[in-house]
């Protein structure tokens, strides 16, 4: 859950010169390179192990191939999130994807000429991750210059449609062009890069950095970020929460995949709860935009986690799978609309010219935390059993939501925005 707030934007088009959402020539242009961008993501996740053991056979290559990618995130988030702010917002943009689309198009070269190497795999993987480092908040921020505020909560919703459809499309579909020949899905995600940079590139708002004369140097540029995002107390409370329910979500997802396999269920079922996770969260990003009209962010920061914690725990001592897949898209059903709230109030609330610093500082803290999510709970199942470790997960996934309870601020806050930029 990526999250991002504060005062008014000192950077941005006036509201008046923007025409409303469905009419708006730039965000269209802006949703659909990253919507397809999105989905060649999601492909190329998947096809990345299976050519990496398809070509070595060793589990130990896969993990280290994975590992660049978020390595990559976490070397690159701070100072990417620094030089989003200084650079043009189009041009970076453009940029990440030629990057991202080069190094996905170099594998599927070797795949086809049957000579892939675990070092070139982990450089391409590495790449792909910078050019998400730098995509992703030059992205945020040029969505935050194009779109009016009032229309900011239907963009965040937007986004977890977004990613909610490549979630459940991309990977069958990269699985069925790996099943055709190596390097396809590795060929179709260079081509969504290029998409990308096609969309980026017919965007005419203008997406300027900051001046060259009012730029900090790097390092204090990326201290003033963490400063912002820590030293204010809607914020930080925001983004610590948010991360807490990161990290026991992901946790107790894979615990659900490792306890069924333990249980000896069949690999079809494991994957229809995996897919039961997906529709959910498709249908809930559907329906996002009317939740955010009744709930506050405080009160689905809270339900998110206290059902989703429900739901675990039962899965803990539920073995029928059809029971586990309904328990299941109750545990994330509100996860997109929670994530759309928190993104829409905290981008509207950050000036633009400190949108990028603040995200990828968000970004990195949950990156890290959540990677850690998968080994800890592995280390759980394995000391104390798989019953015992989704108990213990929920327990802090439950504590995670209840202690939004102490924010009556945030408890009374609305996603949507009004034409002016003000929460109700």
């Amino acid at each position: 859950m990526t999250v991002d707030e504060r005062g008014r934007a000192t950077l941005g088009t006036d509201d008046a010169e923007q025409p409303p959402l469905r009419q708006n020539r730039d965000y269209t242009y802006l949703i659909a390179g990253g919507a397809i961008s999105s989905l060649g993501s999601r492909m190329s996740s998947l096809a990345f192990p299976l050519i990496t053991l398809a070509a070595t056979g060793s589990p130990f290559a896969v993990g280290l191939v994975a590992g660049a990618t978020t390595m990559a995130l976490v070397l690159v988030g701070l100072p990417a999130g620094a030089l989003v702010d200084r650079w043009d917002r189009r041009r970076t943009m453009i940029f990440a994807a030629a990057l991202g689309g080069t190094a996905y198009l170099s594998v599927a070269i070797a795949a086809f000429a049957d000579h892939i190497t675990v070092p070139h795999l982990m450089l391409a993987a590495a790449c792909g991750g910078v050019a998400n480092g730098f995509y992703a908040p030059a992205e945020q921020v040029a969505v935050r210059h194009v779109v009016r505020k009032s229309d900011i909560p239907r963009a965040a919703v937007n986004n977890q449609v977004r990613s909610a459809t490549a979630g459940l499309a991309g990977p069958p579909i990269g699985g069925l062009l790996f099943g055709i020949t190596r390097g396809l899905p590795m060929v179709a995600d260079a081509l969504t890069y290029l998409v990308a940079i096609v969309c980026a590139s017919r965007v005419r708002t203008p997406l300027p950095g900051t001046a060259i004369e009012d730029r900090e140097a790097l390092l204090p540029s990326i201290r003033t970020g963490l400063r912002f995002l820590f030293g204010h107390q809607l914020l930080r409370t925001i983004t610590l929460l948010s991360t807490v329910l990161n990290f026991a979500g992901t946790g107790l997802v894979v615990s659900v995949t490792i306890t069924m396999q333990q249980r000896g269920t069949a690999p079809g079922w494991i994957g229809a709860v995996s897919s039961a996770m997906a529709v959910s969260m498709l249908v809930a990003s559907l329906l996002a935009g009317r939740i955010l009209q009744h709930l506050s962010v405080g009160l689905l920061m809270f339900l998110t986690p206290v059902v989703g914690a429900v739901a675990f725990a039962g899965m803990a001592f539920v073995h029928a799978p059809v029971a586990l897949m309904v328990l299941m898209a109750c545990a994330t059903f509100l996860l997109a609309p929670c994530n759309a709230a928190v993104v829409a109030v905290l981008t509207a609330r950050t000036p633009a010219d400190r949108l990028g610093r603040v995200m990828s500082a968000d970004n990195v803290l949950s990156l890290v935390l959540t990677a850690l999510a998968p080994a800890t709970m592995g280390f759980l199942i394995g000391a104390a059993g798989g019953e015992e470790a989704m108990m213990t997960f929920a327990v802090l996934l439950l504590l995670s939501g209840v202690l939004v309870l102490a924010f009556p601020r945030l408890m009374s806050m609305p996603a949507v925005v009004d034409s002016a930029g003000q929460t109700a």
